[in-house]
Formats: structure tokens, C-alpha cells, sequence
């Protein structure tokens, strides 16, 4: 498994030496799922933190009648998981689900407190991801209660375009609280539109 994606994630956000990189790979563990398979179970405690270095899933909860709700979307070099239940080691309000085949880098609970100890940096990389992933939160949720159907998925698009092109239209549409249907039929009228914004600029 490239370990390079990993320590290019790091990379953005702190510098680390050679021998920290080392420290750190050290206590990572490699996990692979097949599609359908679960990271992390509802209901479990959340015991991995992973980082995807091939594939992609989703992280949802369930509603006592069934319904189904995607709170968060990953593919490749995406952080994903049940980070509350992780953070906390209680158990889990939500599955993380392999929508593919997918390979992680993972920290343990236990394995993320070494490093945090031999390797202080990770403290300051592991806050800033989770400020970064508070304010993405922030912002769908402005984006839910400010933005109509169309404008929401626009959005989605223009800030993920390589997830819109990898990750289910179902899972897209769950994630944008809309009917998989719905979606299909608006980016039907989206296409029509740029079409013609297109026509009538040439």
C-alpha cells in the first residue's frame, strides 16, 4: 500500500522528519474491505481512524424506520470514519461502509495515543483535520438551510467534482437529503441549462 499518500496529507498541515514519518508509519495499521463491507458498526465502539488510500465509503445512520442518511462521503486521500465515536471510544450512532473495494492506512485509539507521545506534531495535524471537517460540517449545514436543491448540488459539485464523479448517485442524493429520482432529474435540467447558456454565448 503507498505509503506516500499518507505522508503527503501530512504534509499539508505539519512538517514532519524522516524519522518522524518512520515513527508515525510505524503505528499505522493497513486494512482492506470489500464492497459492503464495514469499517465501523453502529452500535460498536469506533476503534480506527482511517485515511483512504484506494476506493471509497460513506458514513450513515439509520432511522428507527429505516431511512437511511449519509452524513459523510470518501474516496481517496479523505479521512473517514465515526469520529465522535472514535474521539470519545463510546459507542457508535453510524456505519462507515466500503462503497467499493477500499484500502486504509488506520490508527488505532491506542496505537493515535503513541504517536501523539513520540511524535507531538500529530497533536496540531490531527486538530487542524478535525477544524477543517467541523467547518465543511458548518458549511453544508448553512448550505441546507440556505440553498435550494439545485444550488445545494451545484455546490457539492464544484467542491467535489472528483467524489461526484466516483461515489453512486443514491449516496450523493442521501447525502443531499434528496431522492436519488430528484437528483437524476435535476441534473438533468442542469445539463439543459449550461447547454443553453453555452448556445447562446457562441
Amino acid at each position: 500500500m503507498d505509503q506516500q499518500l499518507l505522508l503527503e496529507n501530512f504534509r499539508k498541515f505539519i512538517s514532519l522528519t524522516p524519522e518522524e514519518e518512520g515513527l508515525v508509519v510505524k503505528h499505522t495499521t493497513e486494512r482492506r474491505f470489500k464492497r459492503g463491507d464495514f469499517l465501523n458498526r453502529e452500535g460498536e465502539v469506533n476503534r480506527f481512524t482511517n485515511f483512504i488510500v484506494k476506493g471509497s465509503a460513506r458514513v450513515y445512520y439509520i432511522e428507527p424506520d429505516g431511512h437511511e442518511h449519509v452524513v459523510q462521503l470518501g474516496i481517496s486521500k479523505w479521512w473517514i470514519g465515526d469520529f465522535p465515536s472514535f474521539i470519545t471510544q463510546t459507542k457508535a450512532s453510524m456505519y462507515t461502509e466500503a462503497l467499493e473495494t477500499t484500502e486504509v492506512f488506520a490508527f488505532s485509539y491506542d496505537q493515535l495515543q503513541l504517536v501523539y507521545q513520540e511524535v507531538p506534531k500529530m497533536e496540531r495535524f490531527f486538530r487542524l483535520i478535525i477544524q477543517k471537517a467541523y467547518a465543511a460540517f458548518h458549511r453544508r449545514m448553512l448550505e441546507s438551510l440556505g440553498l435550494d436543491a439545485e444550488q445545494r448540488y451545484i455546490a457539492f459539485r464544484n467542491a467535489y467534482p472528483e467524489m461526484d464523479l466516483q461515489i453512486s448517485q443514491k449516496h450523493i442524493a442521501s447525502y443531499l437529503g434528496m431522492s436519488p429520482e430528484f437528483l437524476s432529474t435535476l441534473k438533468k435540467r442542469i445539463v439543459q441549462k449550461e447547454r443553453e447558456r453555452r448556445r447562446q454565448s457562441s
